[in-house]
């Protein structure tokens, strides 16, 4: 038998294979937390065009939504029917955010801290609606066509003379 085996003693030119495990179970825990605090395991935000796409969308909707609403308005009105409408909006939806004064100078209040800080909004305007478009049966009617034109402009705030009403065909 040799001398080492009979003592009990570890021969010290062989590290021990518990403190190499610590030492790679630490590094590799190192190098998931720094994988963690740079986001590789985050969702990534949305880019430019998607965000672009998802605000064309919401747009869309809207105005496809006005378009039902003043179809619905407009076939609600004596010797009005088979309504199709167009409408035509001014720009996108206006976001207002919040501010606030320090030292004599306005900046935008926040929510969060460091990178996560946002802005905080306080309102979203939709778009104004620059013109409407009405085809329909009985828009061919003088007193109809006033009619409309009238609950139009006051509805939805439009001037008159952007308020095309005509006769569907």
């Amino acid at each position: 038998m040799k001398e080492t085996e009979t003592t009990g003693k570890k021969d010290p030119a062989k590290p021990g294979k518990k403190k190499l495990i610590f030492i790679l179970l630490g590094a590799g825990v190192g190098i998931f937390l720094l994988l963690l605090g740079s986001g590789w395991f985050t969702k990534q935000p949305q880019t430019d065009q998607e965000t672009t796409l998802s605000q064309r969308e919401e747009l869309e909707c809207y105005r496809a939504d006005l378009e039902r609403r003043i179809a619905d308005l407009c076939a609600a009105v004596d010797g009005v029917s088979e309504v199709r409408v167009s409408v035509t909006l001014s720009g996108g939806f206006e976001t207002v955010y919040a501010t606030e004064i320090r030292n004599g100078v306005t900046v935008y209040a926040t929510i969060g801290s460091g990178s996560s800080a946002k802005a905080l909004i306080v309102a979203q305007n939709p778009p104004e609606v620059s013109g409407i478009g009405v085809v329909c049966r009985g828009g061919g009617d003088s007193a109809v066509r006033g009619t409309l034109t009238a609950l139009l402009s006051s509805a939805f705030r439009v001037p008159t003379n952007r308020i095309s009403i005509a006769e569907a065909g």
